[in-house]
């Protein structure tokens, strides 16, 4: 039996239902939000007999997914936004491979960029990649979905994205489960010629099943009960996910007014009944959602082929937000503004806006890239040298002020290499985290040595993937269940690739011994690597 507390947030629901759902592999890189999830089931992992990764990237992950559903086993992808970006080469060919055993993608999106480079919103590349999408509104409904979507997605031979955001990922509610785990399934290795190949020869017939399976999920997806309405009168709303919750709490579970309500637990394929039942019935709809018009864009298209009459409003014409998370005061004036006689059950204020974005714990605030930077730019200035510093995202965010650029994990070279191959007079500098280094780095490496570079690459070694929550990575000695495991040597991977000059120093070195070293590096008239490891401050 699987017990949870009477009161979970949306990771810990969703880890649940991955348990019992009977999964036998979870994979990630490390980023929030999703990254609550796997810790949960990392806790479980033994009991349970899953197992668990961290991988180096996004993509290997996946792949590691894809591995044991073909191998007839049900496994969990873990990422955030960003990080189905880096899935994406390997998700367009997904797609026209039926899955063996159940694969789903839990996609942690961060409206408001409270832990991102971005105010991303992945929805649109589900449309892109014809993958199902849904997006719980409650923890209880977070549970269930994870259960059901790989049911589905063996049933359809397709994997299921659930969409997240940071918000929803901590949002607390009252859930009483006792349920008796599923047993781990096992359909064996699947041999079916051609199944997982998809080449020129059959990849226009494979585009037409994915079709074909699209239709039948839009069928299911048409009698959903993650689709709701409620209430009475022609003017109606329409929410997903936590909007929708964020909208019951303005509105009250009883509103005082005639309105009539769509709550959407399935966004891609958009569910044709229910949505046109409901269009049929309002004259004027208001859309709430965060980030882009995504549904409401799919609503206008698909009411203009039912030839409704059903007047939008939203994000495109500015009644609502376009950037960043959809506060309840948002809400609440954008509910304004369509409804006359509109009465709050609860009024929230700009002022509290604080109360409800998302706590972040803070990891770096030991962080010592500064002194880094510091030492850098001073012993730069001896030998009259000016410095230009690119950095990975990641813990470099607290130094942010002092890039030039900073781009996505695994840019930092690239992009320095690519200042240095122009006019410029100061040295680049690309400062890259030894995590971004097994992550993505390693490519662009290969592409400077090859391509004649002399920049200076800093790996940043402290020893773990510490913004996220210190998470291991393929150069730590140990494992996501906290076991022994390889350790990678950046030196020696850095100096097989064919970079010459590698030194390792220490932060809390002798300051002439560090000083010197940093020069030499420095000094350097072709691509040169410098490790700095770093501890935490006392």
């Amino acid at each position: 039996m699987i017990e949870a507390p009477n009161t979970i947030n949306g990771d810990q629901a969703f880890a649940y239902g991955a348990i019992a759902a009977g999964i036998s592999m979870v994979t990630s890189y490390p980023g929030s939000p999703s990254t609550g999830t796997v810790e949960r089931i990392i806790q479980e992992a033994r009991e349970y007999n899953i197992y668990v990764e961290w991988s180096s990237n996004e993509r290997v992950a996946l792949e590691m997914a894809v591995g044991a559903s073909i191998a007839g086993r049900r496994a969990l992808v873990c990422a955030k936004s960003v990080g189905m970006n880096v899935m994406l080469d390997t998700l367009m060919a997904l797609n026209l491979t039926p899955v063996h055993g159940g694969l789903v993608i839990l996609l942690g999106d961060d409206p408001g960029g409270y832990g991102s480079q971005n105010d991303q919103d992945t929805r649109p590349l589900a449309t892109m990649l014809e993958m199902p999408m849904l997006e719980p509104a409650t923890p209880y409904e977070a549970y269930d979905m994870t259960v059901k979507s790989f049911e589905l997605s063996e049933r359809f031979n397709i994997p299921f994205i659930i969409r997240e955001t940071r918000a929803f990922s901590q949002q607390a509610g009252k859930f009483e489960l006792n349920h008796k785990i599923m047993q781990q399934v096992n359909y064996g290795l699947n041999r079916d010629l051609l199944r997982f190949v998809p080449v020129p020869k059959n990849v226009v017939s494979k585009h037409r099943e994915l079709h074909d399976r699209v239709e039948q999920i839009r069928n299911w997806f048409d009698s959903s009960p993650y689709n709701t309405t409620i209430g009475v009168g022609r003017k109606g709303v329409v929410a997903a996910g936590f909007v929708y919750t964020k909208l019951l709490d303005v509105i009250g579970a009883d509103p005082e007014f005639e309105i009539s309500l769509l709550k959407l637990g399935v966004l891609n394929p958009l569910p044709h009944a229910p949505v046109l039942k409901f269009l049929q019935g309002c004259d004027e709809v208001l859309v709430l959602e965060e980030n882009e018009p995504y549904i409401e864009r799919l609503l206008k298209a698909f009411a203009q082929e039912q030839k409704c009459q059903t007047k939008f409003f939203g994000k495109v014409n500015g009644t609502v937000s376009r950037e960043g998370e959809l506060f309840r005061w948002q809400i609440q004036k954008a509910l304004h503004r369509f409804i006359s006689d509109f009465q709050p059950h609860h009024h929230f204020l700009q002022e509290n806006e604080d109360r409800e974005k998302p706590k972040k714990k803070s990891f770096c605030d030991s962080c010592r890239y500064d002194e880094v930077l510091d030492l850098l730019e001073t012993t730069a200035a001896e030998i009259n040298q000016k410095l230009v510093f690119v950095g990975d995202p990641g813990c470099l965010v607290t130094v942010a002020d002092r890039l030039r650029a900073k781009y996505a994990i695994g840019s930092a070279v690239a992009i320095a290499d690519g200042m240095s191959k122009t006019d410029i007079h100061e040295k680049p500098v690309a400062l890259v985290g030894d995590s971004g280094f097994f992550h993505s780095t390693l490519p662009a490496i290969c592409n400077a040595i090859h391509n004649r570079s002399n920049i200076l690459i800093v790996i940043l070694d402290n020893g773990t993937t510490l913004t996220s929550g210190a998470q291991p990575h393929p150069g730590v000695a140990k494992n996501a269940l906290n076991e022994p495991a390889p350790q990678g040597d950046i030196s020696k991977i850095a100096k097989a690739c064919g970079i010459e000059y590698v030194e390792s120093v220490d932060l809390d070195d002798e300051q002439v011994r560090l000083q010197l070293t940093i020069r030499d590096a420095l000094e350097q008239q072709s691509l040169a690597m410098l490790i700095i490891k770093i501890s935490e401050k006392e």
